[in-house]
């Protein structure tokens, strides 16, 4: 088994555990998820273990070997020499352009065109991540980590750069890097709240301090804003470092309740095929 498929089977299991327990406690009934929501669940994973994932570290490996012969492994000594300042470095800049996608998905309409038909890509194929169960009634869950359409996992950059630093020999790095970041997306997109209990604690230094941690951190209730529908589903774009989201995108929100109602509307074609959400390719209304 080689290290990317170490690293995205041990971030499965983890939702994978998560998921049942969500399902055994019974947060997954009564329209929280729908068999449209398990199926494109499974179709997700699959395709990210399978194709997705081996896809893209081969068109690194064939590029680079092409157009810099002797790349491969090239960067292990900074690894080997100076760990943690690497492993730093390559978990903030990983955060960083991936808030910086998932902003790019959700900002206001760019005024050039080209722009506009790149942002359309982003937010078709990341439309799927924000669909709960029936309308109004959904809840969010832990398998939201990996739901996206297939173009998702081609377009945004911080996918890329994780496998560029596997192919350039940071091959530890890159473990505890992105399941320590893998791990952290998927338990805010876990159905818990502890985080509440922290914002609304008797006392005020503990309150104060969820505070200032939520101003570094993503906690759960955050990005299920980001879930919600309504006035914060733009913002807490980053998985894992609030801090970005507080300093860079100007898009943290900070709420001591859950959100009122989760998930997008869906069409009645998203409602009923999986199939149809995920290899969905219809740009149109994207560019309007």
């Amino acid at each position: 088994m080689s290290i990317n498929d170490l690293v995205a089977l041990s971030i499965v299991l983890f939702v994978a555990l998560a998921a049942v327990a969500e399902w055994l406690s019974g947060r997954s009934a009564n329209g929280a998820r729908t068999a449209s929501d398990w199926k494109m669940a499974g179709l997700t994973v699959t395709m990210m273990v399978a194709v997705q994932r081996p896809l893209v570290l081969l068109i690194i490996g064939l590029g680079l070997t092409w157009l810099i012969p002797g790349s491969a492994g090239s960067l292990a000594w900074m690894q080997n020499e100076y760990f943690w300042p690497t492993l730093i470095a390559f978990f903030v800049l990983e955060e960083l352009i991936h808030g910086a996608g998932h902003y790019f998905a959700h900002c206001r309409r760019p005024k050039a065109r080209w722009a506009q038909a790149v942002q359309a890509v982003f937010k078709l194929s990341h439309r799927p991540h924000h669909m709960s169960g029936d309308d109004e009634r959904g809840q969010i869950s832990v398998v939201h980590t990996f739901t996206n359409g297939w173009l998702w996992w081609f377009v945004m950059p911080n996918y890329w750069f994780q496998l560029l630093a596997l192919y350039l020999g940071l091959t530890e790095v890159f473990l505890w890097g992105t399941v320590v970041k893998g791990l952290w997306s998927a338990h805010t997109h876990a159905n818990w709240n502890y985080d509440l209990y922290f914002h609304n604690h008797q006392w005020a230094w503990v309150r104060k301090t969820m505070w200032a941690l939520a101003h570094v951190f993503t906690f759960p209730t955050q990005h299920h804003h980001h879930h919600a529908r309504g006035k914060n589903s733009a913002k807490n774009v980053c998985g894992s470092l609030a801090l970005f989201d507080w300093l860079i995108f100007d898009t943290l929100a900070i709420e001591t309740a859950r959100p009122d109602v989760y998930g997008w509307r869906q069409s009645e074609k998203e409602q009923k095929s999986a199939l149809y959400r995920y290899f969905n390719t219809d740009l149109k209304p994207y560019l309007r």
